[in-house]
């Protein structure tokens, strides 16, 4: 059988291709991939310019519709929803790493697990205490993951910092106590201060050296400083935890997912990924 596949050909080009499928062996299913999240190491990878790296086959974020199962897989039926990986149409994976999701979404775009686990594998790292105070730098879509999970703990405070208005704005309805805009005179007065109170535990949501030296000085001696950007920190073992935690509404994408693109349209989804701007929080792909 052939489906279609994106590649990022070269810096900063996708391209479609036709791909061959094959049935599904012993122990994997074959998936009807729904929608991808485009992540920040995706849109790195877009933006290279090393061309020796490329061509490269982006495989992060997807759910989709399990249409076929191989012999050995018992658990997993036709017809349910799972995790998948590669940005293509129809593609099998092993049984091991699709994570089922319960019932059918009624919206796929906004049930893209693997970050909800890393953001969880952070807050589990972190090991947040009652009655914390806990900074978060850097509100972007991992940030704002990390706001809504820390947000439902029993913390005393919840700083979160950004130069974002509106990223400041959803911080504030996912629990925020305070939020600080790091890019006007008034914010880097409130930085200043709040690195003569520091706090408990910091995160850093984001990688940038200077949002990094922030988070160290906002940190007090003996705390903890976590840096929760890692791709891939932790997701494992994560995805049920993930699962569950969407299902019940303690993680909302819907608010986070800025940008949506069709599948024939990867190349402005790519371009629109890798220029971000102020109202760009987090593009999907929909197939």
């Amino acid at each position: 059988m052939k489906t279609e596949a994106i590649f990022f050909a070269g810096p900063r080009k996708v391209e479609i291709r036709e791909v061959e499928v094959s049935d599904p062996q012993p122990q994997q299913v074959q998936v009807l991939c729904k929608a991808a999240g485009i992540s920040h190491a995706e849109a790195g990878r877009f933006a290279e310019t090393d061309k020796s790296l490329f061509p490269l086959a982006p495989c992060r974020e997807g759910v989709g519709q399990v249409i076929r199962v191989g012999s050995d897989v018992k658990d997993i039926q036709p017809g349910q929803y799972v995790t998948c990986n590669r940005w293509q149409k129809i593609q099998n994976m092993d049984a091991s790493l699709a994570h089922k999701i319960p019932g059918e979404p009624e919206d796929p775009a906004i049930w893209l697990v693997e970050p909800v686990a890393r953001a969880i594998a952070v807050a589990q790292f972190a090991q947040v205490q009652p009655g914390d105070r806990v900074a978060i730098v850097g509100a972007g879509f991992m940030g704002l993951l990390i706001t809504q999970l820390i947000g439902r703990y029993p913390v005393y405070e919840l700083t979160v910092a950004d130069k974002k208005p509106k990223n400041l704005s959803l911080a504030t309805e996912f629990g925020a106590t305070e939020t600080v805009n790091t890019a006007g005179k008034d914010g880097e007065a409130r930085l200043e201060a709040l690195k003569k109170e520091p706090f408990d535990l910091v995160i850093a949501a984001t990688c940038p050296q200077p949002a990094l030296d922030l988070g160290r000085q906002l940190c007090r001696r003996g705390g903890r400083y976590v840096i929760g950007i890692s791709d891939d920190a932790g997701a494992k073992g994560q995805f049920e935890r993930a699962v569950r935690a969407m299902w019940r509404g303690l993680v909302d994408l819907k608010p986070l997912v800025s940008h949506r693109h069709k599948f024939a349209d990867a190349q402005a989804a790519m371009e629109a990924a890798a220029q971000g701007g102020d109202n760009y929080i987090k593009g999907v792909l929909t197939f």
